[in-house]
């Protein structure tokens, strides 16, 4: 990497406007890899990166992030929340802690067709 590489690394850092989501700060995602049914491979299947889901549930971008348990199954939290560059996803976890650490293990996030309303709805 050269400085002018570093540069634009720098810029980019410095116009993100996200900030960390404080509430999450214990939080430590647990990406389950290799299942097309759930997981990572299953969220790229709904066209939605890693990145994305991380940014939902560590990051503040445009808006707070609202989060609720599973109204079926009681540790799985869902989100509702935007990426930095402004996607609205609705992310699904398992939930659970260990002492003082939080895990979460994305099971699925998609951009719901219904937007706001199908978060509303569950």
């Amino acid at each position: 990497m050269d400085d002018a590489d570093f540069d634009r690394l720098f810029d980019d850092y410095e116009s993100h406007e996200a900030t960390p989501n404080f509430d999450m700060l214990d939080v430590e995602i647990d990406w389950v890899r290799g299942n097309p049914a759930f997981g990572s491979d299953h969220i790229a299947i709904n066209n939605v990166t890693e990145t994305e889901v991380e940014e939902v549930l560590l990051e503040i971008p445009p808006a707070v992030v609202e989060a609720k348990r599973h109204k079926d199954v009681p540790d799985r939290t869902c989100f509702w929340g935007a990426t930095s560059a402004g996607r609205w996803l609705f992310v699904v976890c398992e939930d659970w802690r260990e002492g003082d650490k939080r895990f979460l293990r994305p099971i699925t996030a998609f951009e719901p067709e219904e937007g706001e309303s199908y978060w509303r709805r569950q």
